[in-house]
This record gives structure tokens, C-alpha cells and sequence, in this order.
């Protein structure tokens, strides 16, 4: 399948179940396929943090979530870039954020989490930012070590 404008997530089939109408919406009850809206994944995803919770016996803030998982709450076997776009806006108004932490997860958080969290400001780096605005591009050489991965290894502690 081609998409052209519009990036996908390239991911493996979820079976169907049926012919779906052009607007991805059956008629309720009528046995057909429904893909849900991205309103309808928004609210499946708060109904999964919702269960987690009750699960746990306490407040959930934050959870991992796979891509499998995403794509079985989506009723879709590709999520494009547009269409995550709409969920998670529906999940920021209703105070979540969801975010890809990888090719694999995605990362959901309460906004209300993070309100406590040091804010920080471009200040620290005035003088790097007018070299950069100078065209001395010799500051990023500086900079490449920070994009090596940090920790161990993944090969290491085997």
C-alpha cells in the first residue's frame, strides 16, 4: 500500500473481522467492522489506565504502552502520524499525554505529574545559541558526544 503526504507506522496485519463503510463506521449492531474515531482510541485508552488502576488499588500516573496494544485499541493494523495526532489531543484535554518512547512503546503520562517538575530555559545556553546564530557550526562538533547512547550497554551484564 502506498500513503503519500502521510507518515505511517509500519506494522505487521490485525485481522479485519469484516468490510468496514468508506467513513470506518458500521451501523451499530449490524455485525459489520468499526474502526474507531480518534476520540473513541482516546477514551479506550483512559478506559485501559482506568482498569489498570483498579488493577493496582491505586492512582496510576504513567504506564508504558506497546504498539500492539495501541494498534488493538485503534482497530487498526497502521496508525498514521495524523490520526496519533488527534488521540493524543484528545487525551491532553483530558489531562494525559501520550508519547513514542521507541519503535516498539509508547509512554503515557498524567499532565498533572509532571506540574511539579524543574522547569528549564534556553538562558543556559545563550552563548552556544549565538554561535550557532553567528554560523560557527564547529559548536556541534562539541555537541555530537551528547547523541551517543548514555548508560550501559546493551550487551554488557550478560
Amino acid at each position: 500500500m502506498e500513503v503519500k503526504g502521510e507518515a505511517m507506522t509500519n506494522v505487521a496485519a490485525v485481522p479485519l473481522g469484516g468490510a468496514a463503510s468508506s467513513s470506518g463506521q458500521g451501523a451499530e449492531g449490524s455485525g459489520r467492522y468499526h474502526q474507531p474515531t480518534a476520540r473513541e482510541c482516546a477514551l479506550l485508552i483512559l478506559l485501559l489506565m482506568k482498569a489498570r488502576q483498579e488493577e493496582m488499588h491505586r492512582e496510576v500516573s504513567r504506564a508504558r504502552i506497546s504498539q500492539n496494544t495501541i494498534r488493538r485499541l485503534f482497530g487498526r493494523s497502521q496508525i498514521a502520524n495524523d490520526f496519533l495526532l488527534e488521540v493524543q489531543e484528545f487525551l491532553l484535554r483530558a489531562g494525559w499525554a501520550l508519547f513514542c518512547i521507541g519503535p516498539t512503546h509508547y509512554a503515557i503520562i498524567k499532565l498533572q505529574a509532571v506540574q511539579g517538575w524543574g522547569r528549564i530555559s534556553s538562558k543556559r545556553i545563550d552563548d552556544k545559541l549565538k554561535e550557532v546564530a553567528e554560523g560557527k557550526l564547529a559548536v556541534f562538533d562539541e555537541l555530537e558526544p551528547l547523541l551517543l547512547p548514555q548508560g550501559p550497554k546493551a550487551d554488557e551484564g550478560d
